[in-house]
């Protein structure tokens, strides 16, 4: 029955573009089956319901049986008169919620945020989404993000869709049950984002629309809020909602840097507007690439009185939007770099110190302004991620003022990026990133400077006023760059499979208007990559591999002959010989920032900056050169000249590709195309990881296998695989050790655990046969049944997890995104079955995080038992106990992450010096073997 309603739906409202019916929404979708609270571990609720002077007993009484008849979970209620003060240190349960009268949760509300909170025991509030239902008619849902700061300044978004821990609550003065009290209430948490979670349900039905204007006196509290926190404020309300006016003891330079084709039309929009800016120390640069000549010098003489500018003439080709305002960015000194388009016109003479009030508040990134166009509907309301498979402006053609089902446009408003049209950022912050990535040309920098904040705990902000007109038109077309096309794709990657934070899931992320999410729509990474022609695959663990043994055997396949020549034309080869030019045989590339393929570009990167070596990448995949090429780029720059060739596979195709003096293999696959690579001097193997264990006893085991008795020169990562190749195979080879990117992964910022705060253990969780996931997931699930709010458990990486799992998954993070995750880490825990522990131990450990590794012969070389990490037999029960006994002894757990940290500072803090030896290896490998 279900099935054909959902058939029937589809076809009446399915276009992949979300949804606009919240009823064919909420037939979408389904609670899933209610993980059972462990015994001992009931959470307990003290609902305080607020009841007015028309509040009816039925009213009070409908709302009570939607908390009483909750299952495994207790509540007490207390009714509130509207006003009076409910001391909550007094307070009975675990979590307390402010209700109205007449409000309604759904049947498994409790035990959903019950769930949320055994799933992250040291969050403080948990939020979650709600309705309004009158008449048995559910409407007007409000689906919020994740903790937003600054929306709750204008307006109190979650109103009383949240459970907050009472002890979180022990200190603060007596709540005053009313909208401004509670509003008051959640701004003196004065909370974090590592704070708070949501549940992305809709759990609450209230009996009327809680959104209202907000008053003067909700503007004062607000204000005095601030001041309690040391912020210095004016609060106003305009169109309904609080605007906060920030008055900083001191001013920073503000740098305007403003690109132009000589645009006459725009600037002459523009700059007297500018000039009405009531901001006392700012400067301009005007970047023009229109051509100096005598009469435009003449016209910005006339036209930048009253403004302290400068003039950059722009000659360079070809054009680069992002290097463009880079080098008017640096040929300031303002402490403050603003980036303004000159398609833009200042609407409000304070705009530029409410942008950089805001901008300097702790922990924010970006600021911008919501655009509106020439006719008067919004522009741009923030950046979002996933339309079309890309970026697009939030709330694009909308009436400003405007309700959604993510809350109102006139809220201010965080998010994944601000428009480079106009946006503000410290000029340190700035320079931490590298300023605007070069390898945009026109579009898309933008987006990655706000992301690049986000990956650095930093907010991007969003003010809702008409302060700044954007004139540009809704939509660029084809003026998109096909290379910043591709270019995105690698930055927004895990925003396209993760989603925004700031969008709740149940909206679409495939639209700038927010609609509903729809079963029934692509996944924006899968709009990306058939944008790019690519096919689109989920990957999964497959028991049977036959089939792909199949495919590969004509592929894979080598002569004795052929093995031979191998041999005899490297014993032909005496002396040293440099190196100049390197073909390196590639997989098709999947992500190039990490793992075994990022680290053969790293070398390459190495070889061409340190001995000019020319790289060429040979790819074993469809011919593709712009998304290969983007990939490089994105990766490491240095690379993005380099030549890319595309080959099958076989034998023809390989007996075609240009000469070199080295090859290199970087899988097992490729090895044995390098042996029958013509026109090459020497034959290498870069060996990171003992690639037959990938597999079960199988043909491909033996296949991968085979290729370590090729005679091919071994680059062997980690002294095991230089063991394994030397002894086992009797192959030649070097060894290098492996290093981390210490500007990303190191322990500075770590802070100390408050008493009572939960020990978090770090998993890497995707479902492969070597890494141990089923005994990784039943260790963990031991550990938080033993432990309970003492753990909490953070799992990346998964491609699935199921939801009756206890742990925080991160899904797939942006590898920049990581470190500062694994400074919140206690312990790390890996199981790899291979025998290269991977790099995931080195980064946990160059965080400060203590490991529990495999007690493997193979890992010896990094993990020393009890002194810088706890080994493990690879059994359940062990691993539990020596998770059990990190998390349990505090002083064995700070001895061993500081032990760590002095094994990576001593050995593999330097990737430079760990890759030090390989050229002269490559030059003369028979000498150094």
């Amino acid at each position: 029955m279900r099935a054909a309603t959902l058939r029937r739906e589809r076809k009446l409202f399915s276009n992949n573009n979300g949804l606009e019916s919240y009823d064919v929404w909420r037939h979408q979708q389904e609670h899933p089956q209610l993980a059972g609270v462990a015994a001992g571990e009931e959470v307990r609720f003290s609902v305080f319901i607020e009841a007015i002077a028309t509040t009816t007993n039925a009213e009070i009484e409908r709302t009570k049986g939607s908390i009483f008849g909750q299952p495994e979970v207790g509540a007490d209620v207390t009714v509130v008169r509207q006003g009076e003060l409910v001391d909550l240190s007094t307070a009975p349960g675990d979590f307390v919620v402010f209700l109205r009268a007449g409000a309604r949760f759904a049947p498994l509300a409790l035990a959903d945020i019950a769930k949320k909170h055994r799933v992250d025991p040291a969050v403080k509030v948990i939020t979650f989404d709600s309705d309004v239902k009158i008449a048995g008619k559910a409407e007007s849902p409000m689906f919020r993000p994740v903790w937003s700061p600054e929306m709750m300044l204008s307006a109190n978004y979650l109103d009383r869709a949240f459970a907050v821990k009472r002890v979180v609550a022990e200190g603060l003065p007596p709540v005053e049950l009313s909208d401004r009290g509670v509003w008051r209430f959640l701004l003196d948490l004065d909370l974090r984002p590592r704070e708070t979670a949501n549940v992305s349900r809709v759990l609450l039905s209230e009996p009327r629309d809680w959104r209202a204007n907000a008053s003067d006196a909700d503007a004062q509290m607000v204000r005095e809020v601030l001041a309690s926190r040391g912020e210095n404020s004016s609060a106003s309300v305009e169109n309904g909602v609080v605007r906060v006016m920030f008055d900083l003891p001191e001013w920073p330079t503000v740098s305007v840097v403003i690109p132009t084709r000589h645009s006459r039309k725009n600037l002459a929009r523009l700059l007297p507007s500018l000039a009405r800016t009531d901001y006392d120390a700012f400067d301009v640069t005007i970047i023009d690439n229109g051509g100096q000549s005598d009469e435009n010098d003449e016209w910005y003489e006339q036209n930048t009185r009253g403004l302290s500018a400068s003039i950059i003439w722009w000659t360079e080709q070809p054009f680069n939007y992002s290097r463009v305002n880079n080098v008017a960015a640096r040929a300031s000194s303002g402490e403050v770099v603003l980036l303004l388009n000159d398609d833009t016109e200042i609407v409000d003479p304070q705009w530029m110190k409410e942008m950089v009030g805001h901008l300097m508040r702790d922990g924010v990134g970006t600021v911008g302004v919501q655009h509106r166009q020439a006719d008067g509907l919004i522009q741009h309301g923030g950046v979002t991620i996933g339309p079309g498979g890309s970026a697009d402006n939030l709330f694009a053609g909308m009436t400003p003022g405007a309700d959604t089902i993510i809350g109102s446009t006139k809220w201010y408003r965080n998010g994944l990026a601000v428009t480079g049209a106009c946006v503000a950022i410290r000029r340190s912050d700035f320079e931490e990133v590298g300023g605007l990535a070069e390898n945009f040309i026109l579009c898309g920098s933008d987006v990655v400077l706000g992301l690049d904040q986000i990956i650095r705990s930093r907010r991007n902000v969003v003010i809702p006023f008409d302060t700044v007109r954007h004139f540009e038109s809704l939509t660029r077309g084809t003026a998109v760059p096909v290379e910043d096309y591709y270019s995105s794709y690698w930055r927004y990657h895990s925003w396209l499979l993760g989603g925004n934070p700031y969008l709740s899931p149940n909206v679409s992320p495939l639209t700038a208007v927010p609609r509903f999410n729809s079963v029934w729509d692509d996944s924006p990474l899968k709009l990306a990559l058939s944008n790019m022609n690519r096919a689109y695959t989920k990957v999964v663990q497959s028991g049977s591999i036959s089939e792909e043994a199949k495919v590969l055997l004509g592929a894979a396949t080598i002569s004795a002959e052929e093995v031979r020549a191998v041999h005899t034309a490297h014993e032909a080869l005496i002396g040293r010989s440099d190196v100049k030019t390197v073909n390196w045989f590639i997989p098709d590339i999947d992500m190039p920032f990490f793992g075994g393929l990022n680290t053969a570009f790293r070398i390459a990167d190495k070889l061409a900056r340190d001995h000019g070596v020319t790289n060429r990448f040979i790819s074993l995949a469809t011919p593709d050169l712009p998304f290969t090429t983007s990939a490089l780029t994105a990766a490491f720059p240095s690379l993005s000249e380099a030549e890319i060739v595309f080959y099958d596979g076989s034998d023809e195709s390989i007996a075609s590709l240009p000469a070199a003096d080295a090859a290199v293999a970087t899988l097992w696959l490729t090895a044995v195309h390098v042996a029958k690579a013509p026109n090459v001097g020497r034959k290498f193997y870069l060996m990171q990881d003992y690639e037959p264990g990938f597999y079960p006893a199988s043909s491909l085991y033996a296949m991968a296998e085979e290729t370590y008795k090729l005679g091919l020169y071994a680059l062997c990562n980690t002294e095991s695989m230089h063991k394994i190749y030397t002894e086992m195979y009797h192959g030649k080879g070097m060894a290098f050790t492996p290093a981390v990117d210490s500007t990303i992964y190191h322990a500075e910022g770590r802070r100390e655990k408050s008493a009572g705060e939960p020990v978090t253990i770090f998993a890497y969780a995707r479902d492969h046969f070597r890494n141990c996931w089923e005994l990784v997931y039943a260790a963990l699930a031991e550990i938080k049944r033993i432990h309970g709010d003492g753990v909490r458990i953070v799992a990346a990486g998964a491609r699935y997890l199921p939801e009756s799992a206890d742990f925080i998954d991160m899904r797939l993070l942006d590898y920049r995104a990581t470190g500062a995750i694994y400074r919140e880490t206690d312990i790390g825990l890996t199981m790899q079955i291979s025998r290269h522990p991977s790099y995931l131990p080195l980064e946990l450990m160059a965080s400060g995080v203590a490991m529990v590794a495999p007690d493997s012969d193979w890992f010896k070389w990094l993990f020393k038992d009890g002194e810088n990490s706890v080994l493990t037999m690879r059994t359940l029960d062990d691993i539990v106990e020596k998770l059990d006994l990190l998390v349990r002894d505090k002083a064995l757990r700070s001895r061993i992450q500081s032990n760590a940290l002095d094994t990576i500072q001593a050995n593999h803090s330097q990737w430079d010096t760990a890759l030090g030896g390989i050229y002269d290896y490559l030059s003369d490998p028979e000498k150094i073997s």
